[in-house]
């Protein structure tokens, strides 16, 4: 080759590069719908949006909102996203044949779990690539049904079904969308059954259940194996776990007092103080009670629940970022769970 020539192609390469670093710079920017639809355009573009680096340039992409209304137009808990814009925008579901006939039951990262009881039968949504699975049917019949999907690290999915519960432990079957199959287990709290509350979090392959009177259960799912943290205060009925920056926190608000604490070290239960402020500035009245829904897992943010709104609250400059009313049409709303989601390249290849 000549030197004239190798210039060339060298000068060629710098300008791909360049405008390839162009277009991450605008598809970082694009909504996690787009980015979806994009991937088709070409063999480049499906090899830039699934790259690791777009991956981590990306923010949060959307929160899922479940919930129900009061008013007599939608009488059926609805499904919807929330938009940078401060709107909630209903999230369009015909895609999936059953959606009518089925009822959600559990999300998480990005997927829901649907529950159709007749004949019986679990699906797995995902509603950024549209598509759905059906599971074969579980052995037994279910009590409590957990979806777990980490999209950092796998397309694959798990979904958990409690079949009986037990003085101190319970029966449970779950379904491994790597093998297509259901496996029966049996796993033990380490505590009686009736202490275990119905607020839940999955990361990392571990389950955490908030229990009275102030403890975390952990459930490894991997080991199929319990181990207990003891929390720093007696739980709060409207406490809250989840990740944030790779750490378990634990969360809730008191008399408008949001308090956080992260968990420094799971073995010894030692948990630290992260933040402790007030909330009543945004919340209005002393008759609403604001409840914590979630934590952002990169940044330092929490989402929090006030009639009839929600709202995003940046814990370092003290301030909420971003506000979602539940317009008129919707009547007095009321959550039934969010769910947030980052954008991964495992979250639109799973069910793809």
């Amino acid at each position: 080759m000549e030197a004239s020539e190798l210039i060339s192609c060298y000068e060629k390469g710098i300008e791909r590069s360049m405008n390839e670093d162009l277009l991450i710079e605008i598809l970082a920017r694009l909504p996690l719908k787009s980015l979806s639809r994009f991937k088709c355009v070409s063999k480049s573009w499906y090899r830039l949006i699934s790259d690791k680096y777009l991956q981590q340039k990306l923010p949060l992409i959307s929160t899922g909102v479940f919930f129900r209304s009061e008013s007599d137009q939608f009488k059926e808990p609805r499904y919807a996203y929330t938009a940078d814009d401060g709107v909630i925008e209903d999230s369009q579901l015909d895609f999936f044949p059953f959606h009518e006939k089925s009822t959600i039951v559990d999300g998480c990262n990005g997927l829901l779990l649907y529950y159709r009881p007749a004949p019986v039968t679990f699906y797995v949504v995902n509603t950024t690539t549209k598509k759905w699975v059906s599971l074969p049917r579980p052995q037994k019949i279910t009590q409590l049904s957990i979806l777990a999907f980490d999209p950092y690290s796998s397309p694959d999915f798990n979904v958990l079904c409690f079949t009986a519960w037990r003085a101190q432990g319970a029966d449970l079957e779950i379904y491994s969308s790597e093998t297509g199959k259901w496996d029966q287990h049996e796993i033990q709290f380490g505590i009686e059954t009736d202490a275990i509350s119905a607020t839940m979090h999955y990361f990392n392959n571990v389950l955490y259940i908030l229990a009275y009177p102030n403890l975390v259960v952990a459930v490894n799912l991997a080991k199929i194996s319990c181990n207990l943290i003891k929390l720093p205060e007696p739980m709060n009925r409207d406490g809250r776990v989840g990740h944030s920056q790779g750490h378990l926190h634990y969360a809730y608000i008191d008399e408008n007092k949001l308090k956080i604490w992260m968990l420094k070290d799971a073995k010894r239960s030692e948990w630290a103080l992260k933040h402790e402020t007030s909330v009543r500035h945004f919340i209005g009245t002393r008759e609403i009670k604001p409840n914590i829904l979630a934590f952002h897992p990169e940044k330092e943010l929490v989402y929090i629940w006030v009639p009839w709104k929600m709202v995003s609250y940046n814990l370092r400059e003290r301030r909420s970022e971003g506000v979602w009313k539940f317009d008129k049409e919707r009547g007095k709303a009321y959550l039934i769970q969010i769910w947030l989601f980052p954008c991964s390249s495992f979250l639109t290849k799973c069910l793809a």
